[in-house]
């Protein structure tokens, strides 16, 4: 997937208001986790260390999961076996030196790119080349940077979302730098295609300095080895190569093989033989607090909340999924939705997913610094009337500010698919996909002070209410609501809870 151009952004969708009813005499949940056990929860995960597919911290989370869910006494908890590449950097170096000087040299600080190649020393000319040109990099070692996407959210306002909850209009300043550049995960396909022997990425925009950047994750084998390299250091490596003709060696050993990692279910009856599923996934690219612990700790607070409804409460069966593989190409979604394909275009009434509960940062000299804000909120919901009413409800009703509701195609432009793990379920199934992406989402600046805490007891809140919501709604009468169009009714909004 591609982001563009920034330009890009600003044409395709018209914003258009929905309403957000009350509930001022909806009883109290006392079953709602609270906040501090859902920071435990994340904070036992993240002390079992990198989580990445085939990680042994991964495979911890899978029995943590088991054992959670036995606990709170759903059925049939089950670990679904799936393949995924386990991919694992063990030592790399960047050196480069002068061609009529080999004594004048710098070794460059860098970090293996995710499923790049493998190699022992490789040498070759250092030439600086973009996506569109540059020099020659057959046979060289190709430098390009890799800048995010900085992205004004009048561009998200204007275009993408077919509703926004900002009630003091902080969206008209806000410009957000996305954890992708517009390369998304093919920032090496221009090298390789070029004929390189090699790739060196500069990451560019980034609030602090890193080389820490887990992407591409897509499991897909490139043929050259690959470095990230700050922009600090990336500033280093330009320099010395504007003194003259410079030479480079790549050394990079990683360890990449097929090993079984696990989709994890549970479920609890319901009043009605259909089915909504809540979901997330279990692995991440690091420790990762909010990639996605705070994933895992939302959907098994639905676990708990509902283990303790009685069952003709439960508006239908649920299903509780957190799989595997996310950091490997969405092996786990792929299977679960292959294989269930029929169950989920029939039975599911809607999915519902729920990734990071993410704080706002900013950078200040360098150095990332954590505000007391939510990053923005993206509500991927199907283009169904009642389904986009029930989620701005909830939003309202939780002041969930800084939301915005987004169609499942369209972003970034050009998609059939919304750019989360509901993509999967899209369009066999109504989804509502709740998403953060703040710039450190793939980084192991992802740590504990990241996850907004302040959030994690609405969004609960907000999404047992989509569930209730959906007590009168049928799997077949949702999606004959579809429609085409963003709606055109301008209705009011008030938040009722604060």
């Amino acid at each position: 997937m591609r982001f563009g151009v920034v330009a890009s952004l600003l044409v395709l969708l018209v914003v258009v208001p929905l309403a957000c009813g009350s509930d001022d005499d909806a009883p109290p949940r006392d079953p709602i986790p609270s906040t501090a056990t859902m920071m435990g929860w994340i904070e036992e995960i993240l002390a079992q260390g990198i989580r990445r597919p085939g990680y042994a911290a991964d495979e911890w989370t899978e029995q943590w999961a088991v054992e959670m869910f036995e606990g709170f006494g759903l059925e049939d908890v089950t670990l679904d076996p799936i393949d995924v590449e386990r991919w694992e950097p063990l030592s790399w170096s960047l050196e480069v030196w002068r061609v009529d000087d080999p004594s004048e040299r710098l070794s460059i600080p860098a970090y293996p790119i995710p499923f790049s190649g493998s190699a022992t020393a490789l040498e070759g000319d250092v030439r600086l080349a973009t996506e569109t040109g540059g020099e020659d990099v057959a046979g060289a070692i190709a430098v390009m940077e890799n800048e995010l996407i900085a992205l004004p959210q009048v561009a998200m306002t204007g275009a993408f979302s077919t509703w926004a909850y900002d009630p003091t209009n902080e969206f008209e300043d806000m410009v957000q730098i996305l954890p992708f550049s517009g390369l998304f995960q093919d920032a090496m396909e221009p090298a390789i295609e070029a004929g390189a022997a090699a790739y060196v990425g500069i990451l560019r925009g980034f609030p602090w300095d890193t080389d820490r950047y887990y992407v591409p994750y897509d499991a897909h084998e490139r043929p050259i080895p690959g470095l990230w390299v700050s922009a600090v250091n990336g500033d280093a490596l330009l320099a010395f190569m504007a003194g003259g003709a410079t030479r480079g060696r790549i050394a990079l050993e990683r360890s990449l093989e097929t090993v079984t990692s696990h989709n994890v279910t549970a479920t609890l009856p319901g009043n009605s033989d259909e089915w909504i599923i809540i979901g997330s996934h279990h692995d991440g690219p690091w420790a990762s607090a909010v990639e996605d612990g705070t994933g895992i700790a939302l959907v098994m607070a639905q676990a708990q909340y509902w283990s303790q409804v009685p069952r003709e409460q439960r508006p239908h069966n649920l299903m509780f999924l957190l799989n595997g593989g996310h950091m490997s190409g969405g092996a786990g979604l792929i299977h679960f939705t292959e294989t269930m394909r029929d169950f989920i275009s029939n039975d599911v009434v809607v999915e519902i997913h729920l990734e990071h509960a993410a704080r706002e940062v900013r950078g200040e000299n360098g150095e990332l610094v954590v505000t007391d804000d939510p990053e923005p909120r993206w509500w991927f919901t199907s283009l169904i009337p009642p389904l986009e009413q029930a989620v701005a409800d909830a939003i309202c009703r939780h002041d969930l500010v800084r939301s915005l509701i987004m169609p499942p195609e369209g972003f970034p432009p050009g998609s059939a698919n919304p750019p989360t793990d509901a993509a999967f379920f899209h369009p066999h199934s109504p989804i509502v996909s709740f998403l953060t992406a703040p710039v450190y989402l793939f980084d192991e600046a992802d740590t504990i002070d990241k996850v907004h805490e302040a959030s994690l007891v609405p969004l609960t809140e907000a999404t047992i209410d989509i569930i209730e919501a959906m007590a009168d709604h049928t799997a077949a009468s949702l999606r004959a609501q579809t429609y085409e169009e963003p709606r055109a009714t301008p209705l009011e909004c008030e938040p009722t809870i604060n």
